[in-house]
């Protein structure tokens, strides 16, 4: 049995639809209804003569930290995706960032500890890496460095994947894939599917730093193949190209046939914004939203490396162009 959990996220979604076509026994959790629903429309887009795979996964309504429900959920496991978490570059989701992907995290590791699953693959982040900023290309094998700002979210997905590497301490295989910005179709209102959508409604501005991208499809595939195979213990970035941010959105807003983004937003126009978001907070009249950690993302000039994946395994990265444009047509 493969349990997955973020099931109705962007790349659990996809795990659940590649499974299913192998017809393996796959249960997935989910949080709400309303997102339950949202993947059985995304079901019936790519499946629209077979109705019926949506109905062969077993779901379990239950979150990260409802034990319980979790326990549930783990019983005849042997291989966990490991792909919810809270995703958000805001302030003031502080706490539920580090609620969910850290404590929620944890009580994944300890469930595959008690059930002594055979493999968990857990979907990190290139935020979880935290190089120094004097290097200019990351890879995996770069520290965390902790003398510098990060984002809450940053923070939660290196503490998090600890906890992964917990896991492998206590006897489990474990696979971690540290991907860029994902690009995938169908979630038009969170993660990239927001940037589509931004952009094909007229996006005005862009900021200066550089976009790591990646492909939904190719961080679904390298996963199933990782789990799938005798690679353990290692993480894995995954990057297909290093974008400047205005380079990404000109892209996207050519294959809508769209206005490109013309207005910079610089660092120090930020640093300005993050002055009046302070205030307005202090005021009481707003939720924070800026900090310097994330001005400094915003505007991040490190590139990464995403080749040792290659070395690993038979793949290769799709194309930018070919990504986009595979999006925006299903848009």
């Amino acid at each position: 049995m493969i349990l997955v959990t973020g099931g109705t996220g962007m790349v659990g979604s996809h795990i659940l639809l590649e499974c299913v076509k192998k017809n393996e026994p796959i249960r997935a959790i989910y949080r709400r209804d309303e997102s339950l629903n949202h993947i059985k429309s995304v079901f019936k887009k790519s499946f629209p003569r077979n109705t019926n795979l949506f109905k062969s996964i077993e779901w379990i309504k239950t979150d990260l930290n409802d034990l319980v429900g979790l326990d549930m959920a783990f019983k005849g496991v042997e291989y966990v995706y490991h792909c919810a978490a809270k995703v958000s570059l805001v302030q003031f989701h502080e706490k539920k960032l580090l609620k969910t992907n850290i404590e929620g995290t944890a009580n994944i590791v300890n469930l595959c500890i008690k059930y002594k699953i055979r493999k968990l693959g857990y979907v990190s982040s290139i935020a979880s890496l935290g190089a120094e900023k004097k290097v200019k290309v990351v890879n995996e094998n770069h520290p965390w460095s902790s003398g510098q700002n990060h984002t809450p979210y940053a923070y939660s997905k290196y503490n998090a994947e600890l906890e992964v590497w917990r896991a492998s301490k206590e006897g489990i295989d474990v696979v971690v894939i540290n991907p860029g910005v994902i690009l995938g179709a169908y979630f038009w209102h969170r993660g990239s599917g927001a940037i589509f959508e931004k952009v094909n409604k007229g996006l005005k501005y862009y900021t200066t730093g550089n976009t790591p991208i990646v492909s939904l499809k190719d961080v679904v595939d390298v996963l199933i193949i990782l789990m799938n195979s005798s690679i353990k213990n290692e993480r894995f970035i995954l990057v297909s190209e290093n974008l400047k941010q205005k380079k990404l959105l000109d892209k996207i807003a050519f294959a809508f046939k769209k206005k490109e983004p013309s207005f910079r937003l610089s660092r120090e126009i930020l640093y300005t914004l993050n002055i009046i978001d302070k205030t307005l907070n202090f005021l009481g009249l707003r939720k924070r939203y800026l900090s310097f950690a994330l001005i400094d993302s915003l505007c991040n000039d490190q590139k990464y490396d995403g080749s040792r994946i290659l070395n690993k395994i038979n793949f290769t990265y799709r194309k930018t162009d070919e990504i986009i444009n595979q999006i925006v047509k299903n848009y």
